[in-house]
């Protein structure tokens, strides 16, 4: 990757920390006590994880739609990418994320 590449792959690393900030305030100002939140998840992975109920499910359309030239289930695939680790340096990755979910916390 050239100096250039990087230079724009730094700026949606800031993006995405940007998203991952939002969405622990946004999270904490709705429900300051909720075993939901992650800090290191955005929103479109969230409401990948959590499409299933509301309001998530109402927000994954909502972003799916904002998000559709990324293709079809933007939030799903978002999910899908934390499970990898995609985000992760290659050198942290491993085989076992790739196949185990992260567990829900339970309290």
């Amino acid at each position: 990757m050239g100096k250039l590449g990087r230079i724009w792959q730094n700026f949606i690393f800031i993006l995405i920390s940007i998203d991952q900030t939002l969405g622990m305030v946004l999270g904490f100002i709705m429900h300051p006590a909720s075993a939901e939140l992650w800090p290191d998840e955005t929103l479109s992975a969230r409401c990948g994880r959590l499409g299933h109920r509301y309001p998530y499910k109402f927000w994954r359309v909502v972003i799916d739609a904002l998000f559709y030239w990324q293709g079809p289930g933007h939030c799903v695939n978002a999910h899908k990418k934390e499970l990898t680790r995609y985000h992760f340096p290659p050198s942290m990755r491993n085989d076992a994320a790739t196949t185990e979910a992260r567990p829900e916390r339970v309290f």
